[in-house]
């Protein structure tokens, strides 16, 4: 499965899906709270790292960077069902993106789709989950 993938090839995943990642997740935040600033910053910033331990399929990452997302939510106020929301923009984006990208590369393709349908399976936490972290 994709934990047999070359680590390389998570590397260079995670390194084109940062900026996209990145982008959405801080429309998203800006659309909730209403403006740019040192908030919206950190939501975007643990999101996105939060996704390239996923990328990269680093355990010990994945929780760090949830626990911090989760406590910047509280800290803002925002509902913590809103990660699960973007989580699926973000696959659905990263999945177009994919198909878009690696349209003449077959392989590369099925490679990164590998990777993003192994990080949906694991997208169990829930907001109950996202707060006990």
């Amino acid at each position: 499965m994709p934990q047999n993938l070359a680590p390389s090839e998570r590397r260079d995943m995670a390194l084109w899906c940062f900026p996209i990642i990145t982008d959405l997740v801080r429309e998203r935040y800006v659309a909730e709270i209403g403006a740019a600033g040192a908030s919206i910053f950190n939501l975007a910033f643990s999101h996105s790292h939060l996704w390239r331990a996923r990328i990269l399929d680093d355990a010990i990452s994945v929780r760090k960077a949830r626990e911090d997302l989760g406590g910047n939510m509280r800290q803002v106020g925002l509902p913590l069902h809103l990660v699960e929301d973007i989580d699926e923009e973000i696959l659905d984006e990263l999945m177009s993106v994919v198909t878009q990208r690696f349209h003449r590369s077959p392989q590369k393709a099925s490679t990164c789709g590998q990777i993003l349908l192994h990080i949906a399976k694991n997208l169990a936490y829930t907001p109950a989950a996202l707060s006990a972290a």
